[in-house]
């Protein structure tokens, strides 16, 4: 659950509902410099099915030691890497390229997203395991897809790329394979969902860095601005249509409507689910 604090209480999106609004701006990615993911289908499956494993944990909120909400980035360990191991077992076995894109995904949250997020901590000891776990599997996963004649997208460069991004050397200088430009594809799609996830008043930021472009050329940075409370401009804009019309579901509770976990859940669910639309334009418009 993506848990934003408001002015009364809290607002509550689903992270099925967050990679929902992923999936729709995968469906529509390829504009002059942005290349369409290709292979298309599994790429814009792992979109929208990246957090699968949270539709049971998600069907209620739930509450910390402190009485407040739980959001999904405190997580306790054991719940958070059991939601993800789920989760990508239901795409690996839908789609293997799907399944490792979404495996890289859930690994990388907690292994700085293989350089993209050099910032972050290095992979805290408790999750050392899940992220070996995760490495495993992309091993194999690539290995099935590097024998199997109608995935022959996948190629010994992208193998290579897997070792080298699993032992944390980075990318190699003679990498041309495309397993790298879509994974960074899937975070990009994630990020710019959860810009208008995270808080009651999106964006909840207003760049997204590191977003691949046609070829080899050079890294795009998106900047999302609000035009109204419904409309974003969106610079330099990747999608195939414009405007982008689109939603994102939530709940709202009061703060005062929450004195324990039962409580919370009825509040969760008298309050109905709302709707906020989203429209996503040009620059210039």
């Amino acid at each position: 659950m993506i848990v934003a604090e408001t002015a009364a209480g809290y607002q509550f999106v689903t992270q099925p509902d967050h990679a929902a609004l992923a999936g729709q701006f995968a469906d529509h990615w390829g504009r002059e410099e942005f290349d369409r993911p290709e292979p298309f289908a599994p790429v814009v499956l792992a979109a929208y099915a990246h957090d699968d494993g949270w539709h049971d944990y998600d069907r209620r909120p739930h509450l910390d030691g402190a009485g407040h909400p739980v959001d999904f980035r405190d997580m306790p360990t054991d719940v958070w890497t059991d939601l993800y191991d789920n989760g990508i077992d239901a795409v690996a076995e839908t789609d293997s390229y799907a399944g490792l894109l979404v495996s890289m995904h859930g690994a990388g949250l907690r292994n700085q997203r293989y350089g993209l997020s050099a910032g972050w901590p290095e992979t805290p000891p408790e999750f050392e395991d899940f992220v070996e776990r995760e490495h495993r599997r992309q091993d194999r996963l690539a290995d099935a897809l590097l024998d199997a004649t109608d995935r022959s997208f996948l190629t010994a460069a992208d193998r290579r790329l897997l070792q080298s991004l699993q032992g944390s050397a980075g990318v190699p200088d003679d990498y041309d394979g495309r397993l790298w430009g879509d994974y960074r594809r899937l975070q990009v799609w994630d990020e710019l969902s959860l810009a208008f996830c995270l808080t009651d008043s999106p964006p909840g930021y207003g760049e997204i860095g590191g977003v691949p472009t046609t070829g080899t050329g050079a890294d795009a940075t998106l900047s999302i601005t609000p035009v109204d409370p419904d409309t974003y401009h969106v610079d330099p804009y990747p999608f195939d249509t414009a405007p982008l019309d689109s939603h994102i579901p939530y709940r709202t509770v009061d703060d005062d409507a929450v004195t324990d976990a039962e409580s919370l859940v009825d509040a969760y669910y008298d309050a109905g689910r709302e709707t906020r639309p989203i429209t996503l334009v040009r620059g210039e418009e």
